[in-house]
C-alpha cells in the first residue's frame, strides 16, 4: 500500500521534467528570442539598402513583422492541433527547421523581397512557443508551472541579450553575418532535439479528433473567448501585445532618428531587455507570484509597462540616453512578468489533452496583433509623430490593466468548456 501511494504523488507533484526535455525547451526559447533580438537592431540597415526615406523605412520594417505574424496568424492553430494529436515534438522540430530556413534566407539577401520570402516561411512554421508550453506543461504540475514559465521567460531573456550583442558585433563583419550565425544555431538546436528529447505527450493525452473547425484561426480565437475564464484575461492580452509589437517594429527606427544611434548602440537596448528579463523572471517571478498571487501581479506588470511606453513616447522631446535606458527596463519588466504569468493562467485552465489547441489559439491571437500593431504603429510614426505610437501604446496597455482588474479573472478560474474549441 505505501508504494502505491508513493506512486500516486507524482499526478499531483511531478518530478522535475528530464533534464534533455528542459535543456531542449530552454535553448528553443532562447533561440526564438536571440532571433527577434538579433533581427530589432539591424533589420533597418539592412532594408536600408533598399529604402532611404525614413517614413518608408519604418513602414516597410512594419510590413515584414507582419508578413510573419499574418503566416504565423494562420498556422499557429493547425500546429496546436496537431501538437494534441501527433505530439509536441514533431511540431517543435518543424519550427526550428523554418527558423533556421528563414535566417538563412535573410543571409543570403540580395533583394527586399528574399527578406519577405525569409519571414513567410518563418511564419507559416511559427508553432515555436504553443509546442514549448504544452511540452512544458505535459511534464509540470499546475501549481508550478509559474515558475517553469518564469524560467522559459529567463530564457527569452538571455536570447534578448545575445541576440542584440551577435547582430551588433556580427554586423561589424556584414549585415548578413548574424543571420548565417542564428541559422547554425537553430540547426544545432533541431539536431539536439532530434536525437536526444523524447515526446512529451503521453498517447492517453493525445487528441484523437482532429476538426477542421480547429484549423481555422478565427474560430480558434472565438471558442477561446467563448470561455469566460479565459475572456478578461485574453483581452488584457491583446491590449497588451499591440503595443508590444509597435514598440518591437519602431523603436529601432525611434532611437536611429531621434538619437543618431546605429545599430551597436541600439544594440545595448535589446541586451538591457534581456538582463531584466533574466533578474525578474529567473529570480524574482517566483517569490512575486507566491506573495501577491498571478492576478495582482499581471496587473502591476502592466502598469509598469505603461510607464515605459510612456517614457518612450518623451524621447523626440528629450533625447537622452538615461531616458531610453529607463524607459526600456520599465517595459521589459512588465513585459516579462506578464508575458509569463499569461501563459502560466492559461495553461493551468486548459486540460491535459487541449495545451496544445489552446496555446495555438493565443499564439493565432497574439499573431494577429503582431499584424495589427506594426501598421498601427508605422502609420502614426509616418503620418503623426515619432511619439505617437507609444503615447497609443501606453494608452491601450493602461486600458488592459483596468480591464484584467474588473473583469474577475484569476488563477482559480475554471473555464465553463472548451469543447467550443
Amino acid at each position: 500500500m505505501n508504494n502505491v501511494s508513493e506512486n500516486s504523488v507524482p499526478e499531483n507533484i511531478p518530478a522535475p521534467p528530464p533534464r534533455a526535455r528542459l535543456v531542449f525547451i530552454l535553448a528553443s526559447a532562447f533561440l526564438s528570442a536571440m532571433g527577434f533580438g538579433l533581427v530589432g537592431p539591424v533589420l533597418p540597415y539592412l532594408v536600408g539598402r533598399w529604402v532611404s526615406d525614413a517614413g518608408q523605412l519604418a513602414l516597410t520594417v512594419s510590413l515584414l513583422s507582419v508578413s510573419y505574424a499574418g503566416c504565423a496568424f494562420i498556422a499557429s492553430p493547425l500546429l496546436g492541433a496537431l501538437s494534441d494529436r501527433y505530439g509536441r515534438r514533431p511540431v517543435l522540430l518543424l519550427s526550428l527547421l523554418g527558423s533556421a530556413l528563414g535566417y538563412a534566407l535573410f543571409g543570403i539577401g540580395g533583394a527586399l523581397w528574399m527578406l519577405f520570402v525569409g519571414r513567410i516561411i518563418d511564419g507559416l512554421t511559427a508553432g515555436n512557443f504553443s509546442a514549448i508550453f504544452g511540452m512544458l506543461s505535459d511534464s509540470t504540475a499546475s501549481k508550478e508551472r509559474g515558475k517553469y514559465f518564469g524560467w522559459i521567460g529567463a530564457a527569452v531573456g538571455g536570447g534578448f541579450i545575445l541576440g542584440p550583442a551577435i547582430g551588433g558585433l556580427a554586423s561589424k563583419i556584414s549585415l548578413e553575418t548574424p543571420f548565417f550565425i542564428a541559422a547554425s544555431l537553430t540547426l544545432i538546436n533541431l539536431l539536439w532535439g532530434y536525437f536526444f528529447v523524447p515526446e512529451s505527450l503521453e498517447p492517453q493525452n493525445r487528441s484523437f479528433e482532429l476538426k477542421w473547425t480547429q484549423l481555422n484561426p478565427f474560430t480558434q480565437i472565438a471558442g477561446l473567448f467563448q470561455i469566460t475564464a479565459l475572456r478578461w484575461l485574453l483581452v488584457a492580452g491583446v491590449l497588451f501585445m499591440i503595443p508590444f509589437a509597435i514598440m518591437q517594429t519602431t523603436l529601432g527606427v525611434l532611437l536611429k532618428d531621434s538619437l543618431g544611434w546605429g545599430a551597436d548602440q541600439t544594440s545595448l537596448v535589446f541586451i538591457v531587455v534581456g538582463i531584466s528579463d533574466i533578474a525578474v523572471q529567473g529570480l524574482l517571478l517566483a517569490l512575486l507570484l507566491k506573495t501577491f498571487g498571478e492576478r495582482r501581479v499581471a496587473i502591476g506588470a502592466l502598469l509598469i509597462a505603461v510607464c515605459g511606453l510612456v517614457g518612450m513616447a518623451l524621447l523626440p522631446s528629450i533625447p537622452n540616453a538615461v531616458l531610453v535606458f529607463s524607459s526600456v527596463i520599465a517595459f521589459a519588466v512588465g513585459e516579462g512578468v506578464f508575458t509569463a504569468t499569461l501563459g502560466s493562467l492559461l495553461s493551468q485552465m486548459a486540460g491535459p489533452t487541449m495545451q496544445g489547441r489552446v496555446q495555438g489559439g493565443n499564439q493565432a491571437l497574439q499573431s494577429l496583433t503582431q499584424v495589427g500593431g506594426p501598421l498601427i504603429g508605422g502609420s502614426l510614426y509616418s503620418r503623426v509623430s515619432s511619439g505617437a505610437p507609444f503615447w497609443a501604446g501606453a494608452a491601450m496597455v493602461l486600458i488592459g490593466a483596468v480591464t484584467l482588474l474588473t473583469g474577475g479573472v484569476s488563477s482559480t478560474s475554471a473555464p465553463d468548456s472548451l469543447e467550443a474549441l
